[in-house]
């Protein structure tokens, strides 16, 4: 039997499909090494092709039409924000989806009317969330002096039928001159997400902003963006303001609940949910590039067969692993504070790198920051995580168990400076002894080091996706200042 999920999102698009009892997954920007790439049929299909799948039943997520808001498929077009709903490895009776925009049925008098996400409770109970979404608030934020040299030229989005014209002619060349633009502007939250540390919340406005009435997201969106510059504390109050209205709608559901949508990746709130008393189910998959995922996941929800948790990319993998000669010689690297790239099996499902395609450096410099960033080219202000063997990742940080880089923690140990953020924070890995050969490396580290911790962010260059080729590794290595790189059982260095 050949199940395929179709996710041609407006950005992220991907394709996940189920062969014969072997799970495939492809996203568009790491094959055409775009960053958010959009793809649509013709490239799906070649994929197919690829994979010599020519007879499959198929599910498509999509923008569905209509103002019935408890419409949530139609046929096998599976509305947007049920997909993310779907792509759940684990299936809850509660979910939670927040998202930026999405076109679909909702309940009012406007057909494909925009909404931001929704609250499903059981088979049947479906609520639109309307509000501006967290995503469009955030963003609100780059009149700041930190973001100036993102911004550009766009048109004022507020009103969300002007943005989904913009978003439909965007689309409708895939090399269309504003895309990088856009892809900048995806990015935004997460960037805010980091910058909100450098401030404190103003308490009276924030108290100000949650008790307004109407719609208050927009208004707040419009006091951030006409107070410029944007200072941090303005910064951390939209920040807060945005953890707190997520709480408010995650509050209305039972402890355990599955939680997706681009807001799924705010390891900030999602530290909020946990310290709340939540326990949300959330994948590495969550974000749009799951929705082809959540498409197949409702296929395979009809054949009875059991959703699939260990995704990984279709993309080139080394002919072969580090053997423990190897594995030794990068941990002495990296005890000698050199940056090493790691290049290893296939490549993550999900914006971060766990481990398969990473750069990685001795937490325990003080200079690591600015050491990694000179290959990364990213921001001063951003952190980086961290990746900790998980049965010593109590000794480092207050969240014993945290596979995929999904919640902040705090960091307990003085000694890792290059891994912890201006409050005190990380996004940290744990590492089981089964993911091998990253959990040896670890443990090879941790004997030059007596740290079973690195430094991990992804392997990529700045505005590239990450890595899916050997080649695409070599040439990072090759046209930056990292000193190594390990592809399979192969060092590399300058």
């Amino acid at each position: 039997m050949n199940l395929v999920g179709f996710g041609l999102t407006a950005h992220d698009s991907s394709i996940a499909a189920y062969k014969d009892g072997k799970f495939l997954y492809r996203k568009a920007e790491r094959q055409f090494n775009r960053k958010h790439a959009h793809a649509g049929m013709d490239w799906a299909l070649s994929v197919l092709k690829e994979w010599d799948i020519q007879e499959y039943e198929s599910a498509e997520s999509t923008w569905l039409s209509g103002k019935n808001p408890q419409k949530i498929k139609d046929g096998t077009k599976l509305d947007h924000h049920y997909s993310h709903l779907l792509s759940s490895s684990k299936k809850q009776e509660c979910n939670l989806v927040l998202d930026s925009f999405s076109m679909g049925p909702a309940d009012n008098p406007i057909s494909s009317a925009p909404y931001t996400g929704m609250i499903k409770v059981g088979n049947r109970q479906v609520h639109r969330i309307s509000e501006l979404p967290v995503p469009a608030i955030l963003s609100a934020c780059i009149t700041s002096d930190e973001f100036k040299h993102y911004t550009h030229k766009f048109e004022d989005f507020t009103d969300t039928s002007n943005f989904y014209l913009f978003i439909k002619d965007l689309f409708r060349d895939g090399d269309h001159p504003l895309f990088d633009r856009f892809s900048n502007l995806i990015d935004f939250p997460g960037k805010v997400m980091s910058l909100q540390s450098y401030g404190k919340p103003n308490l009276d406005l924030l108290n100000k902003w949650t008790h307004l009435t109407g719609p208050r997201n927009l208004e707040v969106q419009q006091e951030i963006k006409f107070s410029n510059p944007v200072d941090h504390n303005l910064i951390a109050t939209a920040h807060k303001f945005c953890e707190k209205i997520t709480l408010d709608q995650a509050l209305q559901l039972p402890r355990d609940f599955s939680y997706s949508g681009g807001v799924a990746q705010n390891v900030v709130i999602n530290r909020a949910m946990l310290d709340a008393g939540m326990e949300p189910q959330i994948d590495p998959w969550a974000y749009d590039g799951g929705c082809s995922i959540g498409a197949l996941n409702f296929l395979l929800d009809k054949h009875n067969i059991e959703r699939y948790a260990d995704w990984v990319q279709d993309d080139e993998a080394p002919e072969d692993e580090p053997d423990i000669w190897t594995t030794i010689e990068v941990a002495k690297l990296i005890a000698d504070n050199k940056v090493v790239g790691w290049y290893q099996g296939h490549g993550e499902v999900g914006p971060r790198a766990l481990g398969n395609r990473s750069i990685l450096f001795n937490p325990a410099n003080k200079d690591a920051k600015e050491r990694v960033n000179k290959i990364k080219q990213r921001e001063w202000w951003r952190p980086f995580g961290a990746s900790v063997t998980e049965e010593e990742a109590p000794r480092f940080f207050d969240i014993p168990k945290s596979r995929h880089m999904l919640f902040n923690s705090k960091v307990l140990y003085s000694g890792i400076p290059g891994v912890t953020h201006v409050d005190g924070t990380c996004r940290h890995q744990t590492v089981p002894s089964s993911d091998n050969p990253f959990y040896y490396l670890l443990e090879y580290v941790k004997l030059e080091t007596d740290l079973p911790i690195v430094l991990n962010t992804s392997l990529n260059a700045r505005g590239k996706p990450i890595c899916a080729t050997i080649e695409q590794a070599l040439d990072i290595f090759k046209t930056t200042e990292m000193d190594a790189i390990c592809i399979g059982n192969k060092v590399y260095k300058k």
